[in-house]
């Protein structure tokens, strides 16, 4: 049996049941010729057939499946819910059975859906890896203290850095701009609380050796700044106006009771030297430690709610905004201004910023020191980018003799000067501009040593970051990795390589000229993805079907339903985590990566565990949408009566498990819903529970926990 045969065999059995006869019974369709979920399979990877392979004596090999065709019925639902979280319509699946190149068509409409945008901003956020990061994640920047402290601060600042450069990619996508962009382009989408963060990170430099040099008390040295209640508020604009009797002057009514148990330190107002942390802490709300007149020091107060400067409107107002360099005798973006920054479409900054790499959030995500000195930085920007990363296998050779940046420890190891030749010229790009806290590299011994592009087959001098970001931009891996990375988030498993649909559709994204929107439709609309004729894709993976992750489960939740955010995935607050629904969502798989892969982390594999939380958020949602007092109803919610119990069943047919009334398995789906109904009635439950119940099995069925076939 050849190694793709294998494969297949194995896959043809990694299957586990799902408790809930309905499950079993929807899936049993006809519709393509799996039987796998027929007989009980659940979602998992290769949860249906695997195709006819050829072994090496030229015959089927053993428990091969023949390729069958996957019905229009079956593939407009999946491209529709990956794309919008949405079920498919009778008409929509009618128009690709008519004319399968409808889809293409299809696609481009469900892209002008307001449901679009956040799907494919969650999918750049984790592709462009600005996630996974705490508020903690951010202090090597604003070392040594914290970016921000004040608690009812942390979770909206995390969020606007993760969100921000997927925003900024969708902005520009939409400008009709290319994908490439993303390594080259200067302008990002901001809002006010960011801009100000990157201001504030422009003058306070930190050094490879943790030395902070604060630009702003250099040009403000005999500066005192102000937190004061008992006046009263103070407008922000005297707090910002120099000719202001109250200039450098900030109400804070944490004042009133910071440290009064402290003997001397009920004090108003407070009195900090010049400090540009400090200031900038105390716009969120914070108020550092201090020191009396009388000499004594008192602790530092986080801040509540009511103490930061910035307003909640400051995390919303995004605007894409070019960051650009100063010219000479220019003064950078004054950090503390926020009446400046609200209006701001520009900052003028000293640190780089140009592409995904060069983020605040992908910063926090990949931290290096004086060992790594950006190796892994580096190493996580030619993934994201290029698909690719430094493993040893690459022959391109770093012209020098020894290569520009090649570690000398490193260099004299037969182990270790394989990989090195290639990734120390390629860290030094970094290294030469940013400091190991990321801020602008000071030393010259980095900062001359400007390193080399060589990789995977393209050698080109660089002499800055800008230049980094324009050779990943023109590198030939660029349009493969992203066409793959599509891949895995609409299959959730990696296209073959080598197939030729697959390249084809990386051709055609390159011709026309890396436009997102083309790769979406080619890749959707192709074979490689609905299984309508038979790929080399498919002869290796078979119909991948995989569990619902978290963001496609609760985004299909939220658009079938009409809820916002039912998971609590941009939840603010304790209070918001810690609801039901969120709770158990937060332990749910979700897409992720890991250091040095390549490929995405995609919990792909039911589980008990996944069961048993998905059960408990479809009872949970039952009792918001069935039956719900007037008073208690959410505007836009989907509501159900059980007095018509057969209406509800039919959407829940339709909506929840996606089978529209012209696919074959709808009308079985009604009846056994309307069956398990009857049946909790007759065993005296209420019509109520019992209509509950019904919904909780509708949504336990692999056609809405699964994503796939």
């Amino acid at each position: 049996m050849s190694d793709r045969n294998r494969s297949h065999h194995r896959r043809a059995s990694r299957c586990l049941p799902l408790a809930a006869l309905l499950a079993l019974a929807a899936c049993s369709s006809g519709q393509h010729t799996s039987n796998a979920q027929a007989a009980g399979g659940a979602p998992g990877v290769g949860g249906s057939q695997a195709t006819g392979a050829v072994d090496s004596a030229g015959g089927s090999s053993a428990g091969a499946q023949p390729f069958a065709a996957t019905a229009p019925s079956v593939y407009v639902a999946k491209v529709k819910n990956v794309l919008v979280g949405l079920a498919p319509t009778d008409d929509e699946v009618a128009r690709v059975t008519t004319d399968p190149t409808q889809l293409k068509r299809l696609i481009a409409e469900w892209m002008q859906l307001p449901e679009y945008a956040p799907k494919m901003r969650r999918f750049f956020e984790l592709a462009f890896q600005q996630t996974q990061v705490s508020e903690t994640d951010y202090a090597d920047q604003s070392y040594p203290r914290r970016l921000v402290i004040n608690a009812a601060m942390s979770a909206p600042v995390v969020q606007n850095a993760e969100e921000s450069f997927a925003r900024t990619m969708l902005a520009l996508i939409d400008q009709g701009r290319p994908l490439t962009d993303a390594t080259t382009t200067r302008k990002f989408m901001l809002t006010t609380a960011l801009k100000e963060i990157y201001a504030f990170l422009d003058v306070w430099e930190v050094d490879d050796n943790g030395k902070v040099t604060d630009a702003f008390k250099k040009a403000n040295p005999k500066l005192s700044i102000y937190a004061e209640a008992a006046a009263g508020p103070i407008p922000l604009s005297d707090s910002l106006d120099p000719s202001s009797p109250n200039y450098m002057h900030f109400y804070n009514p944490d004042v009133a009771t910071a440290d009064a148990n402290v003997p001397g330190c009920s004090i108003d107002p407070i009195v900090y030297p010049s400090n540009a942390s400090t200031l900038h802490l105390l716009l969120y709300g914070t108020l550092v430690n201090w020191t009396t007149p009388d000499g004594v020091t008192c602790g530092q107060v986080g801040g509540s709610a009511a103490a930061p400067q910035l307003t909640s409107a400051d995390f919303q107002d995004w605007t894409l905004v070019e960051v650009r360099a100063p010219k000479a005798g220019e003064a950078p973006t004054p950090f503390y201004d926020l009446d400046q920054l609200r209006t701001a479409q520009e900052l003028v900054l000293t640190i780089p910023r140009v592409g995904f790499f060069s983020t605040p959030a992908f910063f926090a995500n990949w931290q290096t020191n004086v060992s790594n000195q950006m190796r892994v930085t580096l190493n996580q920007a030619l993934i994201v980018a290029l698909g690719a990363s430094v493993d040893g296998t690459d022959p391109t050779p770093a012209p020098g003799d020894p290569a520009p940046g090649l570690d000398a420890a490193h260099a004299g190891s037969a182990d270790c000067v394989f990989c090195h030749r290639t990734l120390d010229p390629l860290r030094s790009i970094f290294s030469a501009t940013y400091s190991w806290n990321y801020h602008n590299q000071l030393d010259s011994a980095w900062s001359t040593q400007k390193g080399m592009f060589a990789f995977q087959g393209v050698t080109k001098a660089v002499n800055s970051i800008g230049e980094f970001g324009d050779a990943l931009a023109g590198h030939p891996l660029f349009a493969s990795a992203w066409a793959q990375k599509l891949c895995y988030y609409v299959n959730s498993a990696p296209c073959s390589a080598n197939d030729p649909e697959f390249q084809r559709v990386v051709e055609a994204f390159r011709s026309s000229q890396y436009s997102f929107n083309s790769l979406v439709q080619e890749l959707l609309s192709s074979p490689l993805v609905t299984h309508a004729s038979d790929t080399r894709t498919a002869d290796e993976n078979g119909e991948v079907v995989a569990v619902a992750r978290r963001d496609h489960l609760c985004a299909a939740l939220d658009n079938r339903l009409g809820f916002t955010d039912l998971c609590g995935i941009h939840a603010l607050t304790k209070k918001q985590q810690q609801a039901l629904v969120p709770s158990i969502a937060s332990g749910l798989p979700s897409d992720g990566y890991g250091r040095g892969s390549n490929a995405p982390v995609l919990p792909n594999q039911p589980t008990l565990f996944y069961r048993a939380g998905l059960e408990n958020i479809c009872g949970a949602v039952a009792a918001q949408v069935i039956d719900v007092p007037a008073a208690k109803q959410v505007p836009g919610v989907k509501q159900w009566s059980s007095t018509a119990p057969d209406a509800a069943i039919a959407e829940f047919v339709a909506q929840v498990m996606a089978l529209p009334s012209s696919d074959a398995r709808a009308a079985k789906a009604t009846g056994l819903l309307r069956a398990h109904f009857d049946s909790a009635v007759q065993a005296g439950k209420s019509a109520s529970d019992a209509l509950k119940s019904t919904f909780v099995t509708a949504c336990l069925a692999p056609s809405f926990a699964g994503v796939g076939l």
